[in-house]
């Protein structure tokens, strides 16, 4: 795949995300509002998508081979999160920053940027893989990361319906169990929302910040280098070592380049946290990685 695959769906995020600006703006998008729409995407649509992800594919992917991405996806985020304590020790934010930064760099966008991306540069196999990986990624985002975020972990919601529903997709599909075409479809019509709905969340969070603010955390520079170029240079040099698919390996290396994971903003808003520092990580890495995926996608995935 080109390139312009790549750029054209950062294009469609940048545009999701001036959208939910403007309609905040305009009061269209509310406070009250945001937070109904973010629950909405956690609890409901986001599931569906997870699921249809999973079993909507052709990939040539074994039982085994579930088993061996679910490990390395887990071992990724291990990774990732004690890079991100060594960091935001040097970094030294604000006592109530500290986990919002440590969650960004534990986590990126590997749902509504993730796994679209390793579809356009890795292809179908990369979009399996790429699903894959947001079952751990779930499971860690639902407890660990509202704990980060909000200085509290409810522990019912480690059980959350995007958890839930991506473990049965994997089982099923791990089991070869048919599921009704009928059924996928229905699934990814409601899926189809999960993108656009996130992209707004975080646009209104954008618009309830005075645009100079944007650029008054200078600990945003060195984040958006680890982010967008150190945590990847590290996962590729360990995978390295590593002997799996190559296809595997790539779309690790592809979720470590990502930018800030959207759902940070969308659980500060429900649980409570700074969102405000949130959307700022949030915009400033997406708006970079229209520059740094491709940069990625040509040196090493030489698309």
């Amino acid at each position: 795949m080109s390139n312009v695959n790549v750029l054209n769906q950062i294009f469609i995020i940048y545009f999701g995300i001036i959208a939910g600006f403007v309609f905040r703006k305009l009061k269209v998008l509310t406070e009250e509002r945001t937070s109904a729409l973010s629950a909405i995407v956690v609890n409901i649509v986001l599931p569906f998508y997870i699921f249809s992800a999973i079993l909507r594919t052709d990939a040539g992917v074994d039982a085994k081979g579930v088993l061996v991405t679910l490990g390395l996806s887990t071992g990724f985020f291990l990774v990732c999160g004690l890079i991100g304590i060594v960091v935001t020790a040097l970094l030294r934010p604000k006592k109530e920053d500290r986990g919002v930064y440590l969650f960004e760099l534990m986590c990126s966008n590997v749902a509504y940027i993730g796994i679209p991306v390793c579809g356009a540069v890795l292809g179908e196999t990369g979009r399996f893989y790429g699903a894959l990986l947001n079952i751990p990624y779930n499971l860690i985002c639902f407890s660990l990361g509202i704990f980060l975020l909000a200085g509290r972990m409810p522990l019912k919601k480690i059980l959350n319906p995007v958890f839930i529903t991506g473990l049965i997709a994997a089982v099923l599909f791990m089991l070869k169990v048919p599921v009704p075409e009928l059924v996928l479809d229905g699934c990814a019509f409601i899926g189809q929302a999960t993108s656009p709905c996130a992209m707004f969340i975080i646009g209104s969070a954008l618009g309830g910040i005075p645009i100079r603010e944007l650029f008054t955390e200078w600990r945003v520079i060195p984040y958006l280098i680890l982010r967008l170029f150190g945590l990847a240079a590290i996962i590729a040099a360990l995978l390295s070592f590593v002997p799996v698919d190559e296809t595997l390996k790539g779309m690790l290396i592809l979720m470590a380049a990502l930018p800030a994971a959207t759902n940070s903003t969308m659980l500060c808003t429900i649980y409570g946290g700074n969102r405000a520092l949130s959307a700022k990580l949030i915009f400033l890495s997406t708006a970079l990685c229209g520059i740094t995926i491709p940069l990625w996608a040509a040196l090493y995935f030489k698309v």
